[in-house]
């Protein structure tokens, strides 16, 4: 295979992979925002220790981390399972 077809192939993953993580990133990020204007008036709510929104604002903060892991580290990892997937072919093969 042509060498500038396999670089241009690997570097659409990686953006791929980056462009995803950051839109799952943002799109948590404004869901975040969200929620805290919602819930701004509770009478539940102790501003300093953030009470009110532990429980409705976790989920958020996990999918902001799940967006920062993609566009960091999704693409070593599937390179990673493609190596593996690939030396076992190869393997096998013989």
């Amino acid at each position: 295979m042509n060498l500038r077809k396999v670089i241009a192939r690997e570097g659409l993953i990686l953006l791929g992979f980056a462009a995803l993580g950051l839109v799952v990133y943002f799109f948590a990020k404004h869901l975040n925002g969200v929620y805290l204007t919602q819930h701004a008036n509770d009478k539940i709510k102790s501003v300093g220790e953030m009470r009110y929104c532990l429980l409705g604002y976790s989920p958020y903060l996990r999918l902001e981390s799940l967006g920062l892991f993609i566009a960091a580290a999704g693409y070593p990892i599937f390179a990673l399972i493609r190596f593996i997937a690939w030396s076992i072919k190869m393997l096998r093969g013989k």
